[in-house]
């Protein structure tokens, strides 16, 4: 941003605290007679809700609903020449910042779903109520940046526009109800009012875990820089966001560490937007539970005193796994189709099974695999070898589990062979004899007679 366009906003920025002054002063029926308690100055005021022209607020291009999003907004400006930063006040930028409130582009299915709820909800209030629909008030600064009512003012901008074209009267969608805070109040006063309006259990509508993570480590952030340490920059944060414990605060920077360590390993440095991204249908989350378990399974295996080779290793694996949840790869063996499943349950699996013993730890983190695969663009053969280490980890799990019932490991590898066998019976056959030549097949079949050699040999001298 440039010098000049920096005068342009604060010259701005002026005007439109001077206009709402002046609204105020010439529209006593502009106050409310309501008021709103907010954060400013270090403590919580009571302040004036006025009824205001929405031509006189603009949108938060830094609201943290979207923070995560912005990062491809940023890259399609960056290749368009434009600025990175969004200016609310141009027509083209203010619709960039409605289209991501409305989950829109980049597309979010559930802030699409959620956004939709509150459009139908303040529909219906004002069908019912012949006002503008809105129960809650938002709040601006003293020149007018909505700190929290971006959504609201959305709504209240398309039902404007439908109603218009339905030949109604869209006047009554042209204001906002809204606290306006005093002049020079702190950017960490600013945070606590978006923080506590959205992040605290008792927020109707809250941030997706993600947003939620990036907005408390901004406050974190900020109390850092107040001089806080720590424990108290918690302990703050915990007080504000109501219901949220110190805790849960933790949970969620050790979440983002692991995210951020996640998104390096991987390439994709800063672009939170992918962990957060789940695809089409509203309600996925992506892979932020699993990153969730990650971030605990970290914690744990330190405190255990795992040694760095050990966590880099599984973090490799761990990360390896993200992506193929985020893939969804489709992979064909055999003959047969197969699609790879690594959801939450799988990776619980994972780490409950493949990561419960020596044995199978070394199965799963010496896998060839793990040093081959590249990281930042595995193949689909070393998602499916990975799948197969992780199989065959479990498949030792199981086996080491029921290791005091002979019977029950005799009917497994019954069954595997079985079920061998048939499909060497089947169309299938020549691939899956080319598997067998091209590995270790060979040997392994020369293993498992030895074994049984060995095993009826024992059975008949007891």
């Amino acid at each position: 941003m440039t010098a000049v366009s920096r005068n342009n906003l604060m010259s701005n920025s002026n005007k439109r605290a001077k206009l709402i002054k002046e609204y105020t002063k010439n529209n006593p029926i502009s106050d409310t007679k309501m008021v709103k308690n907010v954060f400013q100055f270090d403590k919580i005021s009571a302040v004036k809700v006025y009824d205001l022209p929405r031509h006189l607020l603009i949108l938060n291009p830094e609201n943290g609903r979207f923070e995560a999003e912005l990062d491809i907004i940023r890259d399609e400006r960056k290749s368009k020449g434009a600025s990175l930063e969004l200016d609310p006040e141009n027509e083209k930028d203010e619709k960039i910042i409605r289209d991501m409130l409305k989950g829109i582009h980049p597309k979010n299915a559930e802030r699409a779903g959620a956004f939709k709820k509150l459009y139908e909800n303040i529909e219906e209030v004002s069908s019912k109520t012949g006002t503008n629909g809105q129960e809650e008030p938002g709040i601006i600064t003293h020149d007018g940046l909505l700190v929290n009512g971006n959504r609201r003012d959305t709504v209240m901008e398309d039902l404007a526009i439908s109603t218009k074209k339905k030949k109604g009267d869209p006047l009554k969608y042209h204001n906002l109800r809204v606290a306006i805070l005093d002049s020079g109040v702190s950017k960490y006063d600013l945070w606590k009012n978006e923080a506590k309006e959205q992040i605290s259990q008792e927020s109707r509508e809250e941030y997706d875990y993600v947003n939620s993570a990036l907005e408390i480590k901004r406050g974190y952030l900020l109390l850092l820089k107040k001089g806080l340490t720590d424990k108290k920059a918690k302990d703050e944060i915990s007080k504000t966001l109501y219901g949220r414990s110190v805790k849960d605060v933790e949970s969620y920077l050790d979440f983002l560490k692991i995210a951020d360590l996640f998104l390096k390993q991987i390439g994709k440095k800063g672009q939170h937007r992918f962990i957060q991204d789940s695809g089409s249908k509203a309600g996925e989350k992506g892979i932020v539970t699993i990153l969730q378990e990650v971030a605990k399974k970290k914690l744990v295996y330190e405190k255990a005193g795992k040694d760095d080779e050990f966590i880099a290793k599984w973090f490799k694996a761990t990360s390896l796994f993200c992506l193929i949840s985020k893939r969804k790869p489709t992979i064909s063996k055999a003959g047969k189709t197969k699609k790879l499943v690594f959801g939450h349950r799988q990776y619980r699996r994972f780490e409950t099974q493949a990561m419960a013993t020596p044995e199978t730890i070394q199965r799963v983190l010496n896998a060839k695999v793990l040093s081959d695969v590249k990281i930042t663009d595995p193949t689909l053969e070393h998602m499916n070898q990975f799948s197969d280490a992780i199989d065959s980890a479990i498949g030792l799990y199981d086996v080491q589990t029921t290791v005091n019932n002979p019977l029950i490991l005799l009917e497994k590898a019954q069954d595997a062979l079985s079920e061998l066998s048939k499909d060497l019976n089947s169309s299938h056959k020549k691939e899956m004899l080319k598997i067998i030549n091209e590995s270790n097949g060979e040997q392994i079949i020369r293993d498992i007679k030895s074994l049984i050699s060995e095993i009826t040999k024992k059975n008949k001298n007891n």
